[in-house]
Formats: structure tokens, sequence, C-alpha cells
């Protein structure tokens, strides 16, 4: 175990979705129950169909989501980067994993176990209902997501998640680097839009070709935010 202090936990930790609604006294209660668990490269955190007993942020490094098939055929989900964070719901609903988690690098994490979490929300029921308003507006938000791609084409969906994602790490700093760079691969795109790889490799050597973002490996750099962002209002216009 590791050990950082409770005000750097807690600052870190109200970036995190489902502790926003939270005020910085409250996230202080909640920043008590965090573990800081240093990982090396390589080193397995969840396996898929394991019970999920604690709730992950990543904090430094960088994990990835690995799902095998009944026939052992193994394909990468996402990468969780520092902000990720993986297995709360498992965890209140007593649920498995669906995928495996691997420290890609050495990796630092926070861990907050369920008994710990529980005990805390029922004897501070103002936090358990702020949590609770949260996630209303995340389920809110998803279905809004799920109505607007059912009826965007690739083209825009591709241009909304690079923007998006860009946009995230350069308001968090977690790249340390000012212009919009998204650091993923084709792979983790196409299963973040629902698409074949084939098919985000097509669109993003379209979006190359007329300047609107620059690629190396495992980086998308935009160029031209502004052009991409046009490209929101296409099925508008369709």
């Amino acid at each position: 175990m590791d050990r950082l202090d409770t005000l750097t936990i807690g600052n870190f930790l109200l970036q995190i979705w489902a502790f926003e609604s939270l005020t910085h006294e409250q996230m202080e209660v909640i920043a008590r129950l965090v573990r800081v668990r240093k990982l090396p490269a390589g080193e397995v955190l969840w396996l898929q169909g394991q019970d999920i007993t604690f709730f992950t942020i990543v904090y430094e490094g960088q994990l990835r989501a690995v799902r095998r098939s009944a026939s052992g055929a193994e394909k990468m989900m996402t990468t969780l980067s520092p902000g990720r964070h993986f297995g709360l719901a498992e965890m209140i609903t007593h649920s498995q994993s669906a995928v495996t988690i691997i420290a890609d690098k050495p990796s630092r994490i926070f861990i907050i176990d369920e008994k710990s979490l529980r005990q805390e929300l029922l004897s501070h029921a103002e936090i358990c209902y702020r949590l609770m308003q949260t996630m209303a507006r995340s389920i809110f938000k998803l279905t809004r997501e799920l109505e607007r791609v059912s009826f965007e084409n690739v083209r825009t969906r591709l241009a909304r998640l690079l923007l998006q994602d860009a946009q995230l790490r350069t308001a968090n700093q977690a790249v340390g680097r000012d212009d919009l760079t998204c650091f993923t691969s084709h792979e983790e795109l196409a299963v973040k839009i629902g698409v074949s790889r084939e098919t985000v490799s097509r669109v993003l050597a379209e979006f190359k070709k007329q300047g609107l973002i620059g690629t190396a490996y495992r980086q998308v750099v935009l160029k031209n935010p502004a052009g991409l962002r046009s490209l929101l209002f296409e099925d508008e216009e369709e």
C-alpha cells in the first residue's frame, strides 16, 4: 500500500462523476475510506467473472480491460487512464466483472471497499442522497445519449467522441499538454461508438485527408477542432 494525504485524495475524487455533487466536507468523509494501491505493469486487478468487492479509481498510470469469449478469443475493450474508474455498479449490485482488468504500466489506484462505503452512507443520509442524484442524472444522460447515437452517422459519432475525449484530458491536465490530443487506439474508438475497427480506420483516414486530425501511435491530434464540430450538425442537415 502507498500513502497520500486526505486533501489530495479528496480533490482528485471531486473530478469523478460519481462524486461531483458532494461538498468538500462530504468528500473528505469519502476520502478517508480510500486505500492507495500500487500495481506493477502486467498485474491483474480483476478477472472476468470474479465478484467485484471494491470500487477502483485510476490515480496514475493506465489499466486495460479485456474480454475473453467462450472460444478463448480475447478482445481489448477499453483503457482506464487517470480519472477513469471501474466497479461501482458491480460492487453495489454484487455483480461479477464482465472483463479482466490488467495494469498496462506501473500504476497507482484508489480503492473503496463496499463495507466501508456502505457504513458511511448509512451514517450520512445527505451524502447518500447526493450520490443518488448524481446516478439519476447519469441514467438520464445515458438515455439521451442512446437516443442521439441511434440517429447519428459514424462520422458524427466519431467526431463527437474525439472532441469529448480530448477536451476532458485537457481540462483534467492528465497529460500535461495544451493541444487537443486523444491517447487511444482505433480498436478502443470502435468499441466506444459500436462499429468495426476497419470503419474507424477508414473515417480517421478521411478526417486526416481533410486536415481535421493528425495521427501517431495511439494518438489522434485534433488539428481543426472547429471543423470536427461542424460535423456534429451533419445529421441535422440531411
